[in-house]
């Protein structure tokens, strides 16, 4: 059975494979506020207009966002623009360096596609490509290829990462050897670049003055090489997706080996309840949730507190309880006294889900990873180059 992806950009799946040139314009980015603090959640609001002040007459483009601290971190986000426009959230954890932060955005004419070659096609015709985004949800189509075994994908777009298979046609089982890039991950002379400053912590009153001045950026900084996309061939699976998630995604002291691994993969009961919190509630031994609703909860396991964590970051039970139960792959419970656990408490690691599970691609296809648009609320994580 196949599933609709991302219904916000259904209307949107039609769009024309080339792009005419578009005029120089401007981009303007607006911020809810530039001085924050940790839990703090910056709003961002991306306008973009051509020459003469009409708005972006495509009906999708993209905005690369590049934040960047005062140690040297950064990381990429990237949403799409429609109609002009691109907004989204960033939520800013305890763990973030306090200090000033640059957020610089460039704009991209072109929108999610993948070019592909054959290295021996043998007259094929087409091939059969599947995507499977980090949600399950599928879909697969029937790629036409030229006889110099070159093809392209133009009518997917989705959010975070996913898992897209190919395989032969004509009930043809052998392996297919495949390269393929996407124009979003190639080297590109953005159509407008902005940028802004702000600041997490209390700024000094001299740094304070200098938040709204403007920040030049250099295009440069948005014209990345590219490369071509590794390929793994899938020949059979024999751990479950909870393994296989936790051996790729697990680490540090997150791998105790005296916790207990609950997968959410494997149980689609758990789509059913209002939260990650309501589930866990009677399924874990010595674990006490009350509380439970909308503000999130409050645990204790064997009288001591209990630390939530997102992806091996520490967040709060009310954002733990905000994640819908379809973004979770498994939820790791550490047993009180737990390293990562101030006091010695419990803990609970929530994992979200990453790009599809490869056990759910059928054998003997050639699988890539790769890179959609940034979710439109997301934590804002320096240590990740991309997401």
């Amino acid at each position: 059975m196949k599933y609709m992806l991302l219904s916000l950009f259904t209307c949107l799946l039609m769009a024309p494979a080339v792009q005419a040139q578009q005029p120089k314009g401007q981009l303007a980015i607006q911020l809810n506020k530039n001085v924050l603090q940790p839990g703090d959640s910056l709003l961002i609001t991306v306008d973009y207009k051509v020459g003469g002040g009409q708005i972006l007459n495509q009906p999708i483009t993209t905005l690369e966002l590049i934040v960047e601290n005062e140690q040297g971190q950064r990381t990429r986000l990237r949403w799409p623009v429609i109609n002009g426009q691109a907004s989204g959230a960033l939520f800013l954890p305890d763990s973030l360096p306090r200090g000033k932060y640059m957020l610089l955005a460039g704009l991209q004419e072109r929108f999610f596609e993948v070019i592909g070659k054959i290295r021996d096609p043998k007259n094929s015709g087409s091939i059969q490509a599947m995507l499977l985004t980090k949600n399950g949800d599928w879909d697969e189509q029937e790629v036409p290829v030229e006889p110099d075994g070159s093809f392209a994908i133009r009518n997917w777009l989705f959010e975070d990462n996913a898992l897209l298979a190919f395989s032969g046609t004509k009930n043809n089982n052998q392996p297919l050897d495949i390269r393929i890039s996407t124009q979003l991950d190639s080297s590109n002379a953005p159509l407008a670049v902005a940028g802004r400053v702000f600041y997490i912590g209390n700024p000094p009153s001299a740094v304070r003055q200098t938040l709204n001045q403007p920040v030049k950026i250099p295009e440069a900084a948005f014209t990345d090489q590219g490369n071509l996309l590794p390929a793994v061939l899938v020949r059979a699976t024999v751990k479950t997706p909870a393994q296989q998630f936790e051996e790729e995604y697990v680490s540090g002291m997150f791998r105790s080996g005296n916790e207990r691994v609950i997968s959410i993969m494997d149980n689609p009961a758990a789509i059913g309840l209002p939260n990650i919190l309501s589930y866990l509630q009677g399924r874990v031994a010595g674990l006490q949730i009350t509380q439970v609703g909308f503000n999130g909860g409050v645990a204790s396991w064997r009288g001591s507190p209990v630390t939530f964590f997102m992806d091996e970051m520490r967040v709060s039970a009310q954002q733990i309880a905000s994640i819908p139960i379809t973004d979770i792959a498994i939820v790791k419970a550490y047993p009180p006294p737990f390293f990562g656990a101030p006091g010695g408490g419990g803990g609970i690691a929530i994992y979200t889900r990453r790009g599809g599970e490869a056990n759910f691609i059928p054998a003997n296809r050639q699988v890539f990873k790769v890179r959609g648009y940034t979710p439109g609320a997301i934590v804002l994580n320096m240590n990740k180059l991309s997401m």
